[in-house]
């Protein structure tokens, strides 16, 4: 093996990517999938930095949960290649979709990639597209934790921030940084006044019952006063009739 790699590695670091050849290859020599090279690239990396087709690329991951589901990748190391050097944002929808459906336990460092990412000096691509790029994963980084906010306008809060940032190609990235920053603090901030507006219900749902308590035994009230009425009347009447 040429440098260590293997006939996979080869395949995956050609122009011309040939979905049989790929079948062949795994289905004689399994053990390149897992067989990395002098760099420790594996050909899935090869495969990624090379802009394979979407078909390859998911193909490689399902093999690799098929013959070594217990193989952990570097998913953030991944990630960042493709945002780097494989710009189109359905090229990374793609292997995060495969990832979440064939390794959904294996981590992303998010915080480490969205810093990364946000040096824009290290890119190569236009400023509409490193903004699209940088929005998607923000929002793929923080999707958990969006998750986790009770409500609705809070979401949208934090959806649109996103949305609207404005990212841009600068020398060091600083003001890409600070975008960042502002938001995961408002992110922060609504979770930090969740169990204060949790609490705060439930004071108001014990006052509600309270009150609704408070009306139920005024009602009760009225009714036995109404009831005594009518019985001293009956006996009125019963004695009148006599």
């Amino acid at each position: 093996m040429c440098l260590g790699m293997t006939p996979l590695h080869i395949l995956a670091c050609s122009s011309v990517h040939d979905l049989e050849m790929y079948r062949v290859i795994v289905e004689k020599y399994p053990a390149n999938l897992i067989t990395e090279d002098r760099w420790g690239a594996l050909p899935l990396q090869y495969a990624i930095w090379g802009a394979a087709p979407a078909e390859i690329i998911e193909f490689l991951l399902e093999s690799y949960q098929a013959l070594y589901p217990d193989y952990e990748f570097d998913w953030t190391m991944m990630v960042e290649t493709i945002g780097r050097y494989y710009p189109p944002k359905e090229s990374i929808e793609n292997v995060l979709h495969v990832k979440q459906r064939l390794f959904p336990e294996q981590p992303i460092d998010w915080e480490y990639l969205l810093n990364e990412l946000a040096r824009s000096s290290r890119f190569h691509l236009s400023v509409d597209l490193f903004q699209e790029q940088m929005r998607f994963l923000f929002m793929c980084g923080i999707s958990e934790r969006m998750e986790t906010l009770a409500f609705k306008v809070w979401r949208d809060h934090i959806r649109h921030k996103i949305q609207t940032a404005d990212f841009i190609c600068t020398s060091n990235g600083e003001r890409n940084l600070v975008i960042l920053r502002r938001i995961q603090r408002r992110i922060a901030h609504f979770e930090d006044e969740l169990p204060k507006v949790k609490e705060v219900t439930t004071i108001l749902e014990l006052a509600l019952w309270k009150i609704k308590m408070t009306m139920h035994e005024n009602i009760h009230q009225e009714v036995m006063c109404s009831w005594q009425k009518k019985v001293i009347v009956d006996q009125s009447e019963f004695r009148r009739q006599r």
